[in-house]
């Protein structure tokens, strides 16, 4: 469809289309690879934006999700474990729930927006990224995500408002309410964005769901190396027998260096920890929420980058977390073998003390196709 609006004198498509297919295969073992079971998904998206006038815009986009294979076979109620619908309105269909095979669609973007250089006003199924680092977001209150997760790019949305109003000198202010199914656990917060010493600065404070939420962020330079980091405090609303107060706090730097290396380093603190690490298949297991970003209290993490040709790039990256000696390992290549079409093998190798002894836990090893329109 190649429908055109008439926007200020030039010709703007009234509807835009784009989106990918992408084709990942699976498979998980512990030590030896010749004991294992593999799984296979394909993964449709489509990304669908209406230009109404040069203000107001919409968006729809729907992800789609076929799995088939033994590891789908072996899970119990894996569609279901799947089809968790966290928004207010259930936007998720799982139209195929059988034993070896799984079929979903969801729509996880869903919105109208009025934007001009002072507003930007959006209602409707959104992502509210006020994270700040590339790792662990303290900030992130809205839709918290697991960054292993490597296959959503997109990130989980809200069923939400979000205002925002530029303000002089590169500040702003944004206010964001999300609805929930249960009205008496909102998420509602503003957030005040500045710039002052060549840093941006930011301050958020609101609603988490049973809790009081305060917090802030920042990002910068150190000489030649970037320096940012966010922190939040959750503090009950109501005094309960399992409620506690939450700190957590995320520092990262990074930094280029000559013939085209780049290194990352993060961590994350957090104060009230559930030391239960979930590795049955953790690109759908993502125990994540603003609270709890990771399961440990002390967390590190480390990459390396190596641009090998315009074309490939190896990434070798790290996590490690005292509690329970636990590390996870994730060397990727990736190879952009035309313009519209990239190949990536992942390796995710996760080891932890177990029983007096260290464990490999489980590694998963990923070949991804993905074709852009």
């Amino acid at each position: 469809m190649t429908a055109t609006a008439q926007t200020e004198g030039t010709k703007t498509p009234l509807i835009e289309l784009k989106g990918y297919i992408k084709d990942m295969q699976s498979t998980y073992f512990i030590q030896k690879i010749d004991s294992n079971a593999s799984a296979n998904l394909i993964h449709n998206r489509l990304n669908f934006k209406v230009n109404m006038t040069p203000k107001f815009t919409g968006r729809l986009e729907i992800r789609t999700r076929i799995f088939y294979g033994e590891l789908i076979k072996q899970t119990p109620e894996f569609g279901k474990s799947i089809d968790q619908e966290n928004g207010l309105f259930d936007l998720s269909f799982l139209w195929i729930d059988e034993k070896s095979i799984v079929a979903q669609s969801v729509i996880d973007r869903m919105l109208l927006e009025y934007s001009n250089e002072k507003w930007d006003i959006i209602i409707g199924r959104q992502r509210i990224n006020w994270g700040i680092t590339n790792v662990w977001n303290a900030n992130d209150i809205f839709n918290a995500y697991n960054f292993l997760e490597f296959d959503y790019e997109e990130r989980p949305g809200s069923d939400a408002v979000s205002i925002q109003r530029n303000l002089s000198n590169n500040a702003s202010i944004e206010f964001a309410y999300k609805f929930e199914k249960n009205k008496d656990t909102p998420t509602t917060a503003f957030l005040y964005k500045y710039n002052k010493w060549n840093y941006d600065f930011q301050f958020l404070g609101g609603l988490y769901q049973t809790d009081y939420v305060v917090g802030g962020g920042w990002a910068g330079n150190v000489k030649k190396a970037g320096f940012k980091g966010e922190m939040s405090y959750f503090h009950p609303k109501k005094n309960a027998v399992d409620s506690a107060n939450t700190f957590n706090l995320s520092l990262m730097s990074d930094l280029t260096f000559p013939d085209n290396w780049y290194v990352s380093v993060a961590t994350l603190y957090n104060s009230n920890p559930s030391n239960v690490l979930l590795t049955n298949g953790s690109l759908y297991s993502p125990n994540i929420s603003a609270k709890s970003l990771f399961p440990f209290r002390y967390n590190f993490y480390f990459t390396i980058v190596k641009t090998i040709s315009p074309i490939s790039t190896f990434n070798f990256s790290f996590i490690y977390s005292p509690e329970k000696n636990t590390l996870i390992l994730v060397p990727t290549y990736s190879w952009n073998v035309a313009n519209n079409f990239d190949i990536d093998f992942i390796l995710q190798s996760f080891f932890q003390d177990q029983s007096n002894s260290y464990s490999n836990l489980v590694n998963a090893f990923y070949i991804r196709g993905r074709w852009s329109f």
